[in-house]
């Protein structure tokens, strides 16, 4: 949802949290403690996702050295009041190109159009995560 502040809100599901859980456990199911968490906090769950405040909210490991790294760079942000952190223009774009899903590229489309991003950025993100020709299918030479 870090997308929600760069660009325009557009519909979705849920709430992807990536989070970094340290001194695993279980290596066969490294969530448990969230979901022990939630079943010892009342809230329900739905196949993968936590009911948190009436929004499905899916907990994510960082899945690929992209996103560990967009972790570890993330920003610090004040929302409705609240202090809490999200990736980096760059890294969420970044990822939507890897991801290559339909509306991430749609939602990526919109990045290049409404969001300020560091351009010189991206495209070194592009380039050390060997996405070129996954950007250059999509996108040409526009935008760079």
């Amino acid at each position: 949802m870090a997308q929600f502040y760069y660009i325009e809100p557009s519909v979705t599901y849920d709430l992807d949290l990536i989070v970094h859980i340290s001194g695993e456990e279980n290596n066969l199911n490294p969530l448990s403690p969230i979901y022990t968490w939630a079943d010892e906090n009342d809230y329900k769950t739905e196949g993968e996702h936590i009911i948190i405040e009436g929004m499905p909210v899916q907990f994510l490991l960082a899945y690929n050295e992209l996103v560990e790294e967009a972790l570890q760079n993330c920003v610090g942000i004040t929302i409705f009041n609240e202090r809490t952190f999200i990736l980096s223009a760059e890294y969420v774009m970044a990822i939507m190109l890897q991801t290559g899903r339909i509306t991430d590229k749609e939602r990526l489309a919109k990045f290049f159009i409404e969001a300020e991003f560091n351009k010189v950025k991206f495209f070194e993100l592009v380039k050390r995560f060997s996405l070129e020709e996954t950007y250059k299918k999509s996108y040409g030479d526009k935008n760079g």
